[in-house]
């Protein structure tokens, strides 16, 4: 698999949590930061397909919500 090196900025406390994080998991520090945009990602895209689903057939009800709220475990 083919990786692309970047260098990140951090501040001192996210650095430190984030290596102390990734250590807990048994991750390198490169795959818990990978990991984590992947999810972040995942969930911008999400976000924009509400989006477009509102712009199509209007804002989504309180009711509507609640009803699939329900249906995702916390």
């Amino acid at each position: 698999m083919a990786v692309e090196k970047l260098s990140l900025s951090f501040e001192p406390d996210l650095a430190q949590r984030t290596r102390e994080a990734a250590e807990a998991t048994g991750r390198s520090l490169s795959a818990f930061v990978a990991e984590a945009v992947e999810q972040r990602l995942k969930l911008e895209a999400g976000r924009r397909l509400l989006e477009e689903w509102e712009h199509e057939h209007g804002a989504i009800s309180d009711r509507e919500r609640i009803k699939a709220s329900s249906r995702w475990p916390d």
